[in-house]
């Protein structure tokens, strides 16, 4: 039987629709609310320092994104799995501490990264095999795709978009050059994005229509 049509039949039109409307106006808000703080800094700020609204609001996101995968370490399947991904956003939001933990000693949040990366990897080779079978199983939820594309723009796109030479280049040009190169390159980034979510809309219809898609793993895991 068709996976997709049977998970349609469990949620009427009327809440698929409502979902994705839902889902829509949560990532306009998030749009408008990235610009609206980014605004507001450079206005007030006269930039973005350490205590401004936009870091503020990257801390409190990292906060959220650490909270939710804690809460996925107590889901059976996968719970060991997240662990993994747990550890990792915290050594990153200890990271984007790094202005208080400076005022210890320069680039003194090194040391508490790396203990609590050790304690993270500690646990998870207590339970190896199973951390490994578990975090597989978490890597094969649609939306963890997700989760590594952002995580790769953040770690990469953002630091080399973001270099200092470039701009200091860039910003003695024409101010209409400055803004051209800003929207181009964050329009090609979203398509770029698009183009994932289209591939993976390809290949989970795919497999939705595949016979006996129910004997593999990736249903199991999601409890189809």
């Amino acid at each position: 039987m068709n996976t997709l049509l049977t998970f349609s039949a469990n949620h009427s039109s009327r809440t698929v629709v409502k979902w994705n409307l839902i889902y829509i106006f949560v990532v306009v808000a998030i749009c408008l609310v990235v610009n609206l703080s980014v605004r507001l800094d450079y206005y007030f700020l006269k930039g973005i320092p350490e205590l401004s609204m936009t870091e503020t609001l990257q801390g409190l996101a990292l906060i959220f994104i650490n909270i939710l995968f804690y809460k996925v370490i107590k889901i059976r399947s996968v719970g060991s799995g997240s662990l993994l991904v747990f550890g990792f956003f915290t050594a990153l939001f200890i990271r984007e501490c790094d202005f208080w933990f400076d005022k210890i000693s320069h680039g003194f949040w090194l040391y508490p990264a790396l203990i609590s990366t050790l304690v993270v990897l500690y646990i998870f080779s207590r339970k190896h095999k199973q951390g490994v079978r578990e975090f597989v199983n978490l890597l094969k939820l649609p939306a963890m795709s997700k989760v590594i594309v952002g995580v790769i723009f953040l770690v990469i796109f953002s630091r080399i978009f973001g270099t200092g030479s470039f701009w200091r280049e860039v910003v003695s040009q024409d101010a209409f050059v400055v803004k051209t190169i800003i929207q181009e390159g964050l329009e090609l980034l979203c398509y770029c994005f698009i183009s994932i979510g289209a591939w993976e809309t390809y290949q989970q219809a795919k497999m939705a229509n595949t016979p006996n898609c129910y004997n593999d793993d990736y249903f199991r895991v999601l409890g189809k």
